[in-house]
């Protein structure tokens, strides 16, 4: 009985600890299934934070962690990985190339890391910034591109 208390009490704070990031601060997280191209897959995870910085006053950032991978059987070349900030509160649009010129081995042998960050002016009432992910790769000669948000 004890044990079934404590898996409770874990779960429901584990819950609690979601909520809170997504009510204070602005959180999403990305774990998508893969882009499919003629024996390319592409994979990703993503985790995306928005909230105050610790030590600029009045200023807000927004961080954008993730990694990619090849699924697929045949190697892709020459990958670049932008994230584009969009910010509707402040008209701009950002785009950062956090990745360049990597190639991925086949069957997701390995993987790339990357992160991107945001700095802008705090908005009352708390307005968000859309992050969409793009990825470009040549395959048999050809760009190929895939966006996510």
């Amino acid at each position: 009985m004890e044990h079934k208390v404590k898996m409770l009490v874990s779960g429901v704070a584990v819950v609690g600890i979601i909520l809170a990031g997504i009510i204070l601060g602005g959180f999403s997280l990305y774990n998508l299934a893969e882009q499919k191209e003629s024996g390319v897959g592409i994979s990703y995870h993503v985790v995306c934070t928005q909230g105050a910085t610790e030590n600029l006053t009045g200023m807000e950032c927004v961080n954008v962690h993730g990694t990619f991978w090849n699924t697929g059987d045949k190697e892709v070349k020459n990958v670049t990985v932008t994230v584009i900030f969009t910010d509707a509160a402040h008209d701009r649009v950002v785009r950062k190339t956090v990745v360049e010129g990597v190639d991925l081995l086949p069957d997701g042998a390995v993987s790339v890391e990357f992160d991107a960050e945001y700095l802008r002016e705090l908005t009352i009432p708390k307005t968000l910034v859309d992050e969409t992910i793009q990825v470009n790769w040549v395959e048999d000669g050809q760009l190929k591109t895939f966006t996510t948000r």
